[in-house]
């Protein structure tokens, strides 16, 4: 099937240009769009449309060639006789400002100025060079990203965007392009395996069309039965939550499929917090569902779900006040925000295997220690440092907790030993590699933790 059968193939099948539209034209001056725009005039008796205009967003990312790109837009435009709206953004800057990647926000820019000429001239569409070589490659992009929302891939028609390439692969738009006589610009970006998404065209896809040369088409079917399975339960899920959205619990005896049930708790949780679940906490959420007892899940700094029973709640976490204690050898705290019990004593002998479980005891040799020298337990505290065991240089404590897997609300209320302005321990996680002990040592210091119940 040639290019212009599948371009009507699209057409025929999702009804993606009606007659009399006024259509805006993602136009970068690449073989997709400059092939898409060419299909569109040679087939506009077929099509009956009223008008296209192009939109050409200049990324300024590449020095002279991007005014070069945006200068052949133009020329092209009036080859034509087209209507052409011509942008410029700083994408580097903008995306840095924004602490985002610069495809990320070129493609919010893009979509933003499409809209906005859409806007200006009351079009009805937006029409977009996105082809079948582009599914796939979203949707390995996705996989390999662990993005089940993104491994669906995209649609040829979503609400006012359409894709009539959807059917067509990029060889066969550059052989369309050759075969009558195209120019169009090279993006030589393109080419750097600094993007993930370049990584994917140039080294995933090659490796992977060796095993099934069918790849795109095989990706296809899969999209579009992905597409059939997520809006059916997107539906059903829908209709739930309407019954709960503005319930303050969800009865999870009346939702026995996970499928749904999930779905209704990202929907709830971002309705009522503004907070959107990713899916490592979905899975943690619905771990708790069949267990027994009360269960909570911190979602962030500020909110956590409670399952009590056949419900789940919302509720606000109480935020954890700085606290600190002061202790010399001999004395005994009672470190009340995090429900333990710590003791200090000096020791001349003791077991080293039972200094292997660093979590409730430690010890450390410190030879010029003052009887009246006193050590603090803390929290946490901007800048704070630490060497771990084993280790010669001091790292960020914040790092150090993340390799430990310490859940992210519970680092404010976790214990610090502190001797000289030097964190010993986190307690009940790691010692320091400060005052080791050794085989020789004879007058230690030590700390043991004990949980109240």
């Amino acid at each position: 099937m040639n290019v212009e059968k599948k371009f009507f193939k699209t057409q025929s099948e999702y009804s993606l240009i009606n007659p009399n539209d006024t259509i805006i034209v993602g136009f970068s001056g690449g073989s997709d769009s400059v092939v898409l725009t060419h299909l569109l005039i040679k087939l506009k008796n077929h099509l009956k449309y009223k008008e296209i205009i192009l939109v050409h967003v200049n990324h300024m990312l590449r020095g002279e060639d991007s005014f070069k790109d945006e200068q052949f837009c133009i020329e092209f435009a009036k080859k034509y006789n087209l209507k052409i709206e011509v942008f410029r953004e700083d994408i580097k800057k903008l995306a840095e400002k924004e602490k985002k990647s610069i495809e990320e926000i070129a493609r919010k820019v893009r979509y933003e100025k499409f809209k906005e000429v859409k806007e200006k001239y009351k079009a009805d569409k937006i029409a977009t060079g996105h082809h079948l070589s582009d599914l796939a490659e979203t949707m390995i992009m996705w996989f390999l990203q662990g993005n089940k929302k993104g491994l669906k891939g995209f649609k040829p028609k979503e609400r006012d965007i359409i894709r009539p390439l959807y059917y067509i692969t990029k060889e066969e738009i550059e052989k369309y392009a050759k075969e009558h006589g195209l120019s169009y610009r090279i993006d030589v970006s393109n080419f750097s395996t600094d993007f993930l998404r370049n990584k994917v065209r140039l080294e995933v896809l090659p490796v992977l069309k060796t095993i099934n040369p069918s790849l795109e088409s095989s990706l296809l079917i899969l999209s579009k039965f992905l597409h059939i399975d997520d809006e059916f339960l997107e539906k059903l899920a829908e209709e739930h939550f309407e019954k709960v959205k503005d319930q303050n619990f969800i009865n999870l005896s009346e939702i026995k499929e996970k499928a749904i049930l999930y779905r209704i708790i990202q929907r709830w949780v971002y309705h009522k917090t503004g907070k959107y679940l990713s899916y490592t906490a979905l899975l943690e959420v619905l771990s708790i569902v069949e267990k027994g007892g009360t269960k909570e899940i911190h979602i962030d700094n500020e909110n956590l779900l409670i399952k009590e029973y056949n419900k789940l709640y919302l509720s606000k976490r109480k935020s954890t006040p700085s606290f600190e204690y002061r202790l010399k050898i001999g004395d005994e705290v009672f470190i009340k925000e995090a429900n333990i019990v710590v003791k200090s004593y000096l020791a001349q002998d003791i077991n080293m295997d039972k200094l292997k479980n660093e979590h409730i005891f430690v010890c450390f040799d410190i030879p010029d220690l003052k009887v009246d020298e006193e050590f603090i337990i803390r929290n946490r505290k901007a800048g704070d440092r630490f060497i771990p065991y084993g280790k010669n240089s001091e790292k960020k404590l914040k790092d150090v907790m993340m390799k430990l897997k310490i859940p992210k609300y519970m680092r404010q209320s976790i214990p610090l030993l502190v001797f000289r302005n030097k964190i010993l321990w986190i307690i009940g996680h790691k010692r320091s590699a400060l005052y080791p002990v050794k085989e020789s040592s004879n007058k230690l210091v030590c700390f043991e933790v004990k949980e109240v119940r």
